[in-house]
């Protein structure tokens, strides 16, 4: 789906639109995540359906503002995605392994717990509160 319009990753001259990173085997689930970001504002939404496809993504985008991860913490670190995601801005939210989202809210990171709504995914992309707070 890799949704890029030709003007993406930018809503006025010289102005950067967010650019968000959705792992979502899911083809309609995907859709729903990346309309509620556009309905948010312009943006440029990234479809992958593979831990492999983000290596690419992150080649092609200097800054992710949030990457939506249909992967558990464990998944996440085994692939070694945290740090790179992290590296280029990327507010991690996870879709699945809700038995982890204390140690993720703990990082810093955000849960989405399924089935989510339109709101709960913008919300999954305000700031994370720091670690205690």
């Amino acid at each position: 789906m890799n949704e890029r319009p030709k003007d993406a990753g930018q809503s006025a001259p010289g102005q950067m639109v967010p650019v968000y990173l959705v792992l979502e085997r899911n083809s309609l689930i995907a859709e729903d995540i990346a309309g509620s970001l556009r309905a948010a504002g312009p943006c440029d939404v990234v479809h992958v359906q593979s831990s492999v496809e983000i290596a690419n993504s992150l080649a092609n985008h200097p800054r992710i503002e949030a990457a939506f991860l249909e992967m558990t913490y464990a998944q996440v670190v085994e692939a070694g995605l945290d740090k790179p995601l992290l590296s280029n801005g990327a507010q991690i939210v996870l879709t699945v392994g809700e038995d982890d989202e204390a140690n993720v809210r703990s990082l810093g990171w955000n849960m989405l717990i399924r089935p989510f709504t339109d709101d709960m995914i913008r919300h999954a992309i305000r700031p994370a509160k720091p670690r205690g707070g």
